[in-house]
């Protein structure tokens, strides 16, 4: 009976020993399995902000490609927009509003902010004199054209901060302080923070740029001229926050812009100042995917990412089929 006894609890021990065993091997694989599936799905994750980012990048750069002058231009609006975006969040006023997240958003949104210039002919985006009043009237629609791509971007890619925030910068930059701006003639903070701040970037890029129809204006006589627009077309608030960092803005500026000068004489293409004395139209697209190549792009970039949605078991809320469409809607 002892022995009998004694081989019945060395069996049951020995099947605690396996029982406790199997358990650990099965804890520990499936605690295997789930950091492979975790870092997989971060893996896709990332893939997908990064193709998230090429599309609106690719988008941003169609706008950029119909005009030989722009240069750095969307380089130079993220880097004007970061900075009078971060000084803001340092103020009373503004740190409540601005909160950590909302600097990347606004930085890709700044970058949106003329996408409906695709829709703009180009006898009117390169005309080097004054618009007629018919001209200029169709030149103000470019927002409202903005408003229409990006929806039908957020109907392929779905809701997010970063395109509603793009969308708002989009459809709302021209508008001014005194009500007086379009395409629907906001009036103080009626108008969207993030498009105010842009307005004022876009305004400084558009004052110290050289266009076909001006010169690159001297820092000091642009950042006057901000200056008497407060109250008027800005924010006055966001412009005196703007006076105390004109500084770096102007940094900003004078760095990209040697970036250009360098680019250009390297590749033999013609300065910005050369282009603006009237070899625009010539030099336009020099150094620039044609815009049927940046289409394509955006098209594959697109189809990228309902197959990474797909992977996340996310459906896609595609409606148009390639980038083309988002134009042709416009």
């Amino acid at each position: 009976a002892s022995a009998l006894g004694a081989s019945l609890l060395l069996t049951v021990g020995f099947q605690c020993v396996l029982l406790t065993a199997g358990l650990w091997w099965l804890r520990l694989t499936t605690r295997q399995r789930q950091i492979a599936a975790d870092v997989t799905a971060q893996q896709v994750k990332d893939d997908l902000v990064r193709t998230q980012q090429a599309v609106m990048f690719g988008l941003a750069h169609l706008s950029e490609s119909r005009d030989a002058m722009t240069g750095q231009h969307l380089q130079r609006m993220k880097l004007f927009t970061r900075e009078l975006t971060a000084a803001l969040s340092q103020t009373v006023k503004f740190q409540s509003l601005i909160t950590p997240e909302y600097l990347p958003l606004i930085e890709v949104g700044a970058m949106l902010h003329d996408i409906g210039k695709v829709g703009v002919a180009d006898r009117i985006l390169q005309k080097p004199g004054s618009l007629t009043h018919a001209e200029r009237r169709e030149m103000e629609r470019h927002p409202l054209i903005s408003s229409d791509c990006l929806t039908q971007v957020e109907k392929r890619l779905g809701s997010s901060n970063f395109l509603q925030m793009a969308h708002e910068i989009a459809l709302y930059h021209h508008e001014r302080w005194d009500g007086k701006g379009y395409p629907y003639g906001l009036h103080g903070a009626a108008i969207p923070l993030s498009a105010r701040i842009v307005a004022i970037a876009d305004v400084y890029d558009a004052l110290s740029s050289p266009r076909v129809y001006k010169p690159a204006f001297p820092h000091e006589q642009c950042v006057e001229m901000i200056r008497n627009g407060a109250g008027t077309q800005f924010d006055p608030d966001l412009v005196e926050v703007f006076l105390t960092i004109e500084s770096r803005i102007e940094a900003i500026s004078q760095s990209l812009s040697s970036v250009d000068v360098v680019a250009d004489s390297l590749i033999g293409r013609p300065t910005q100042s050369q282009a603006a004395a009237g070899n625009c139209e010539a030099n336009q697209g020099a150094d620039r995917p044609t815009i049927d190549e940046t289409l394509d792009s955006v098209t594959q970039n697109l189809d990228r990412l309902d197959e990474l949605l797909g992977s996340l078991g996310i459906e896609s809320h595609a409606t148009c089929a390639t980038a083309t469409d988002l134009v042709s809607a416009s």
